[in-house]
C-alpha cells in the first residue's frame, strides 16, 4: 500500500465514539490521500430504490464519502451535520460540483427509505448507499475503513465503524480524508481548493 493510503489506515476508528488521529496534511486541513484509493465498481441500492453503481454514478463530481448507519448515536449524524454546513458554505457553481454519498454499514436494518428519510433530515441532495453485507464489507476493506459488527445482531446493536471521510475526484480517485471532528470551515476551504485545482 503506498505511504498515503497507509496514513489513512492508521486514522481509523476503533469505534464508534472514538477519536482519529491525523495524518500527514500537506496542502490541506485534512490529510493528503491523493491515488490511495479509488471508488470500486460495487452495485449499491440509493435511498430512492435505484440501482447506483459507486464508480460510474460518482463520476464527474468530487464526492465524499461516508461508511455509518443510521442508528448511530453521534459520529454519523454528527458528520453528516458538518458535511451539509460545508456545502452551504460552498458557492453554488462549487456546490453543483460536490456530493456526499453515505454507505450504510447496517444494510440489514438501513433499507433505502430509512436511509432517504434519515438523509433528508441534513440534506435532501446526500445520496444513501445499501447492499448486502458482503459487498459492503468489500467496499470498506476497499477504501481502508474498518467496520465490525456483533455476531448477534438479534436486538438493538451498534456498529463499530472508521470515522474518516474520504474525498474524490471526478475521476474516481481519493484526494483528501477528514478525520471525525474536523470542523465544517476546514472542510469547505479544502473543497474550495481542491475544486479550483480541477477548474
Amino acid at each position: 500500500m503506498a505511504a498515503a493510503g497507509a496514513a489513512a489506515v492508521t486514522a481509523l476508528l476503533a469505534g464508534c465514539g472514538g477519536q482519529a488521529a491525523t495524518g500527514d496534511q500537506g496542502p490541506y486541513n485534512g490529510s493528503e490521500i491523493k491515488g490511495a484509493f479509488t471508488l470500486p465498481s460495487t452495485e449499491f441500492t440509493d435511498n430512492k430504490g435505484e440501482p447506483y453503481d459507486l464508480k460510474e454514478d460518482s463520476a464527474g463530481k468530487y464526492t465524499a464519502v461516508f461508511i455509518g448507519f443510521t442508528n448511530c448515536p453521534d459520529i454519523c449524524p454528527t458528520t453528516m451535520a458538518d458535511l451539509s454546513q460545508a456545502k452551504g458554505m460552498l458557492d453554488e457553481s462549487e456546490q453543483e460540483e460536490f456530493q456526499t454519498v453515505f454507505i450504510t454499514a447496517d444494510p440489514e436494518r438501513d433499507d433505502p427509505e430509512l436511509l432517504d428519510m434519515w438523509l433528508s433530515s441534513f440534506d435532501p441532495s446526500f445520496v444513501g448507499l445499501t447492499t448486502d453485507l458482503e459487498d459492503t464489507d468489500a467496499t470498506a476493506n476497499e477504501l481502508g475503513i474498518s467496520v465490525s459488527r456483533p455476531e448477534d445482531r438479534s436486538g438493538d446493536y451498534q456498529v463499530d465503524h472508521g470515522g474518516q471521510t474520504l474525498l474524490f475526484d471526478p475521476e474516481g480517485n481519493s484526494r483528501i480524508m477528514w478525520s471525525y471532528g474536523t470542523e465544517p470551515e476546514k472542510v469547505a476551504e479544502d473543497l474550495e481548493t481542491v475544486i479550483g485545482e480541477g477548474a
